[in-house]
């Protein structure tokens, strides 16, 4: 890893032991993608579960948040705001459109703190819009500004729109030189609202390893290699308790909120849906991060404080290679296991016509080869494949009616003489869909069916995306 060396877990005063029951614990979870650990500043153990690799750059989600604060806490150094500044002077040819007077009473630090006076998150008022700031200035609020906390990525999509207003520059471009290229980042993209302003409170794509830099800076109080990176003050207070959260439910969101940071029951952190974290211990001098899909977000954080902050001990431990090593194969060999290989072997091709659907699909042709089969999809402006193993993953580019396009990885299985399931992964992000595709000849009130079971780890659900007529 770039700018952080590695050492063994008992330099720094971590048995093995505890890490590799740590890690078994967290491969029963459906489904960490990646795990850096790093202590006194260096990397400690790393590992990518398969199909998940180091290369790849993942979904953050609303873990993007705490870097457009980062980009926030600059500006203001910068002398270019103040985040006591009101939300309305950075964009006053929008007054007209205000409906909520209290609105004009918003402030930055409102938006950083996630107490804008909207008691749930104003995206609502922004979906399908053309003009998201357009869409946040005129929505009502609920409260106060200033009052009370309710999580609200529509607010961070405002400090993400400020930065454009004041510096030119999308928060992405503002932070190359003054955040990603100092500690030797690539970014991904970061997507971007209809009028090309990054999202803010979401969409921006790193590699574990850039979360591991990022998390190191944090614990440096924004200090890299001797080089003032984000300016101390602001960011002692972004990682503060700002907002009272204890109506949350679950322990870990009801310790406090900082300026787009989470307090924890040990440490802060940065934080996306289904366990993307950036998690930063100054005590204990040790950093987290995570990629993954997973359905409980407080589940993972339960095993890292039950199994492993308990037994960091302050001094280093006995070196043990034997323990060690059986460290090293355990996370190298950790990954997603597709079923074994079905007995039930049908070669025949079939292709299936579907009913008018809004994912605009005419037809599926459903392929067959020896170890692998092939889902192939006809829209009226193209062809997509999405290839699945039997017993192992088959990767395919595929977008379908994503906004994205992704590398997925898929494996197939037969659940029965006439139905097929495919279970294919986004490799960069957090979605796993079940595509199932029936058979049989007396299936009523059509005579077969392809159906996509998409399951979006915050909440299952059941997609039928089109009723299909399979050719004679």
């Amino acid at each position: 890893m770039n700018n952080l060396p590695h050492a063994t877990p008992e330099s720094v005063g971590i048995s093995s032991l505890t890490l590799l029951n740590m890690m078994q614990k967290l491969s029963k979870l459906e489904y960490l993608n990646s795990i850096i650990i790093l202590r006194h500043g260096c990397s400690i153990m790393e590992c990518w579960m398969e199909p998940y690799k180091r290369e790849t750059q993942h979904q953050l989600f609303s873990l993007s948040k705490s870097f457009t604060s980062c980009a926030i806490g600059l500006a203001q150094s910068e002398g270019r705001l103040k985040i006591t500044d009101k939300l309305i002077s950075f964009f006053p040819e929008y007054d007209f459109c205000i409906t909520d007077c209290r609105m004009r009473n918003v402030t930055l630090k409102d938006l950083l703190t996630m107490r804008s006076g909207h008691l749930s998150c104003a995206t609502k008022y922004m979906a399908g819009r053309k003009d998201f700031i357009e869409a946040y200035l005129s929505s009502p609020l609920d409260t106060e500004p200033g009052t009370r906390f309710a999580y609200n990525s529509g607010a961070t999509y405002m400090l993400s729109a400020v930065i454009k207003k004041v510096t030119g520059e999308n928060t992405r471009e503002y932070l190359m030189s003054r955040l990603f290229e100092p500690l030797q980042i690539a970014p991904g993209i970061w997507e971007c609202c209809p009028q090309g302003i990054n999202y803010g409170g979401w969409g921006l794509y790193l590699k574990t390893e850039d979360l591991a830099k990022f998390s190191q800076l944090l614990l440096q109080h924004g200090k890299w290699q001797g080089k003032q990176i984000l300016p101390a003050d602001y960011l002692s207070e972004a990682i503060s308790k700002q907002s009272d959260t204890s109506m949350n439910e679950t322990s870990d969101w009801q310790q406090g909120y900082g300026y787009q940071f989470w307090q924890s029951v040990h440490g802060y952190r940065g934080d996306g849906a289904s366990g993307q974290f950036a998690i930063i211990l100054e005590k204990e001098n040790l950093c987290i991060v995570t990629t993954a899909c997973l359905i409980d977000m407080q589940n993972v954080l339960n095993i890292f404080w039950e199994t492993l902050i308990p037994y960091l001990q302050s001094s280093p431990l006995p070196e043990s290679p034997e323990n060690y090593n059986e460290l090293q194969k355990y996370t190298n060999n950790l990954k997603i296991q597709p079923p074994a290989v079905s007995v039930i072997e049908r070669r025949k091709s079939e292709c299936f016509h579907f009913q008018e659907n809004t994912a605009g699909i005419l037809k599926c042709e459903v392929a067959f080869e020896e170890k692998s089969c092939a889902l192939t999809f006809f829209t009226k402006c193209k062809t997509e494949q999405l290839r699945a193993g039997f017993g192992h993953f088959e990767y395919s580019t595929f977008q379908l009616t994503d906004r994205q396009v992704h590398q997925v990885a898929a494996y197939a299985v037969w659940k029965n003489q006439n139905e097929l399931e495919i279970h294919s992964f986004i490799c960069d992000g957090i979605y796993r869909d079940i595509w199932t595709v029936n058979f049989s000849d007396n299936i009523e009130p059509i005579k077969n069916q392809a159906i996509c079971n998409c399951f979006r780890p915050e909440k299952p659900h059941l997609l039928l995306i089109g009723c299909v007529i399979k050719d004679d």
